[in-house]
């Protein structure tokens, strides 16, 4: 499972973005003004569409300009995040509220680590990802060091 924390993050961060772009002062988006594939991707709504809110009808225009493969990838990682346990949504939704709060060269390291985490391959990623909890603060310092031996230092 791809890293939920990470996706969240990157969620949120565009949703956020995406209602600052979408606000019309118009009122409302009119069914006929969307394009042929739009009003295509959201036909399930049109009997409703007058009704939405600009923000909803603006949230759903931008779903319907997403490529049809990302629109899957989002669903599919909507639905193995509700099908987490509660308490491990809890917790990821803890860990990504304390993200939120760390300053912003904070921030940056972690991003640049995950970075050179993600440019390990794949073997020794899902060995990282296995192991990690279980190694002492001296066994992770020693590991790390090997892998910047063989991949390259990380960017600390």
């Amino acid at each position: 499972m791809k890293s939920l924390t990470g996706w969240l993050l990157r969620l949120s961060l565009g949703l956020w973005l995406g209602s600052l772009c979408t606000f019309s002062w118009a009122g409302s988006l009119s069914w006929e003004s969307l394009s042929s594939q739009e009003r295509k991707v959201l036909q399930e709504y049109q009997s409703q569409w007058s009704g939405f809110s600009i923000e909803k009808q603006s949230n759903l225009k931008r779903w319907a300009a997403l490529p049809a493969s990302q629109r899957a990838q989002i669903r599919s990682q909507y639905t193995q995040w509700k099908n987490l346990p509660l308490t491990r949504r809890i917790a990821l939704q803890q860990k990504l509220d304390h993200y939120r709060s760390l300053p912003t060269d904070k921030r940056e390291k972690i991003k640049k680590w995950r970075s050179w985490i993600k440019s390990l391959p794949m073997a020794e990623q899902q060995k990282l990802r296995e192991q990690w909890s279980a190694m002492s603060s001296s066994e992770r310092k020693r590991y790390i060091q090997d892998l910047a031996k063989q991949y390259g230092a990380p960017p600390l």
